[in-house]
């Protein structure tokens, strides 16, 4: 029963690990694409939020956070700690916390619906 919501945690996982890896290399490295028609100095503040150290690290909190949704639904699927395995469904149902809010609310509510069966909180070690 753990099996489809904990691989659907492991798919927003994985997408929140991609995206996360994509955007911190562009705030590390890139530039800001030119802005036609904007005034230079709003480009240039524009430019420091989205690529300053700020920008990496809650690229580096989002990766953390995708590596702990991903390591609960490994731990899940594997009938191991239920108290971290709702606390991921829970955490990947967050918008602002989850890798992929469109994603993470409709497996974070399936995962919270199959953990909370007694036939399926009996069988976790």
């Amino acid at each position: 029963m753990v099996s489809g919501p904990a691989i659907g945690l492991m798919v927003t996982a994985g997408l929140g690990l991609l995206f996360g890896l994509i955007g911190l290399i562009m705030s590390i490295g890139g530039t800001m694409p030119s802005m036609p028609g904007v005034d230079p100095e709003f480009a240039r503040i524009i430019t420091k939020l989205a690529y300053g150290p700020i920008a990496i690290g809650t690229k580096v909190i989002g990766l953390g956070i995708s590596g702990l949704i991903l390591f609960g639904a490994i731990r899940m699927q594997s009938l191991t700690s239920h108290g971290l395995a709702m606390a991921v469904a829970i955490l990947a149902m967050i918008p602002c916390f989850s890798p992929c809010c469109l994603l993470g609310l409709p497996f974070g509510i399936w995962a919270l619906v199959v953990l909370s069966k007694p036939e399926v909180k009996s069988q976790f070690k």
